[in-house]
């Protein structure tokens, strides 16, 4: 590949990445609807299944990350994705494995705010709550991962770049819900699964940050790049179709 060649690839990537950050997932009517209104009952246990089942298949996603990374020989995508999947999974802590205090978070909320039985997040799949969108999100993720390795690398980014966004709105929505918890309580025991990612050590955007240099280390051709955005594309698409699924649902 000739100078030039290259300087023009690497021009169309930081044009990708930076196009990809003024998707509309970013500012969808879900989001909107979390951070200015306060939950009820109904809306709250409708979030609860489908969030539990949407983030499910975050360590599983990253293991299969990790698993084609060694598999290709990317050495720097599986220590990046490494470092991810040991935070993800509690650093050797059970007890403080995200999806634990995902789980505990939302259940001691629930059951606090609004008297809602406590849910696994295993369960949330059986659950009735789940929508046909969250559904076809996991499906769709599920085949774009199962794709060529830029395209997984796609997804990775976008889920990781998505994800910081997302975890602020949350948290936002809970602080606006919490009536019955004392503020230390509340932190401690609720708003950690969200500080754990968003807070002043700003994990999530790292993790955005080690996505996207991934991507732009694996972009070596055109044909790389295409896979790697069609990837990425399609997985916020389909994002955002749940979200704004989940809009029509708590409107309605």
């Amino acid at each position: 590949m000739t100078t030039s060649t290259a300087t023009a690839l690497h021009d169309q990537v930081a044009s990708f990445l930076d196009e990809l950050e003024r998707h509309d997932v970013y500012s969808n009517d879900y989001f909107k609807f979390l951070q200015d209104t306060q939950w009820n009952s109904r809306n709250y246990e409708l979030h609860r299944a489908n969030f539990f089942y949407r983030t499910e298949g975050t360590v599983k996603g990253i293991a299969h990350v990790c698993a084609q990374a060694a598999a290709h020989d990317d050495r720097d995508t599986l220590t990046l994705f490494s470092f991810i999947l040991n935070e993800e999974t509690g650093g050797g802590e059970a007890a403080r494995c995200h999806e634990i205090l995902m789980e505990n978070a939302h259940n001691l909320l629930g059951e606090v705010e609004f008297g809602l039985p406590a849910l696994r997040v295993k369960d949330a799949r059986d659950s009735e709550l789940v929508i046909p969108e969250t559904v076809a999100y996991r499906e769709r993720t599920r085949e774009l991962v199962g794709g060529s390795y830029q395209r997984m690398l796609g997804v990775a980014m976008a889920l990781e770049s998505h994800a910081d966004t997302m975890l602020q709105v949350c948290r936002t929505a809970f602080r606006n819900s919490n009536t019955g918890l004392p503020e230390g309580e509340f932190v401690d025991n609720v708003e950690i699964y969200f500080n754990v990612h968003v807070g002043d050590e700003g994990v999530e955007e790292r993790h955005a940050a080690d996505a996207r240099k991934c991507v732009v280390n694996n972009s070596r051709t055109e044909a790389d790049l295409a896979e790697i955005a069609y990837g990425a594309t399609e997985t916020l698409n389909i994002q955002l179709e749940m979200w704004n699924a989940m809009y029509k649902h708590v409107t309605s």
